[in-house]
């Protein structure tokens, strides 16, 4: 089955449709779809709207640098682990950098990750955004920018030389996947995004929901819908 948009009202049945229209008032009066969500008479359908898109693929987003072409479609996607992604990131690049730089690192890492919980929260987790907008919002900027993900760049984006040597090691893209039902995380809400989109058609100047949630298992090369270069 094709991972359904949480970007495209096309996603919804019209049987939500039917129920969503007499309400557009609602969505008329408020900016945010939050705010909408919250009137007794909508709340409802985002609970009964999230348990229908649960039971489906969806397509989500995951914004990174891509060491080389082909790389991901061959590999698929992993989960982090903290360590490991750095002890190979030095065999592979570790070289590109000075010793005085390698050392930084090192240290860098271990007081960003260790003893702070930075690294248990990040450890057997995938992260992905849930609509194309908010793969292009600022706050993936800095995943395009610097190569290795959280593991390796988060404490050393504001070094001059060692960002700057992340910066030219690899490609910048988006990885398109089909998430399969059941994996991305309880604590994300599906309905919003769509009843984003829906808000959209009805206020224009409403400001778009951004959306992102991670998942606990790897994905597959046959789960990668489509890379693009950013």
């Amino acid at each position: 089955m094709e991972p359904i948009r949480l970007d495209n009202i096309a996603s919804l049945p019209a049987k939500f449709l039917s129920q969503l229209q007499p309400l557009d008032a609602v969505f008329k009066a408020h900016e945010h779809i939050d705010s909408v969500a919250a009137d007794p008479r909508i709340r409802p359908l985002v609970a009964e709207i999230d348990c229908y898109l649960r039971q489906l693929p969806v397509r989500a987003y995951h914004c990174t640098r891509e060491p080389e072409p082909g790389y991901f479609a061959q590999e698929g996607l992993r989960l982090t682990d903290v360590e490991a992604h750095q002890k190979e990131f030095l065999s592979a690049f570790g070289c590109q950098f000075t010793s005085t730089e390698r050392q930084y690192m090192q240290t860098a890492w271990r007081n960003y990750f260790e003893g702070t919980g930075q690294m248990r929260g990040r450890n057997g987790r995938l992260w992905f955004c849930l609509t194309a907008e908010t793969a292009l919002s600022d706050g993936t900027e800095v995943f395009f920018k610097h190569f290795g993900g959280e593991a390796v760049f988060m404490p050393l984006k504001e070094h001059p030389t060692i960002a700057a040597k992340l910066g030219t090691i690899g490609s910048p893209v988006i990885v398109e996947v089909k998430l399969l039902p059941g994996a991305p995380s309880k604590y994300t809400s599906f309905a919003l995004p769509l009843l984003s989109a829906y808000h959209l058609t009805r206020r224009p100047d409403a400001s778009p929901w951004l959306s992102e949630t991670f998942i606990q298992q790897p994905i597959a090369p046959k789960d990668i819908l489509s890379i693009k270069r950013v």
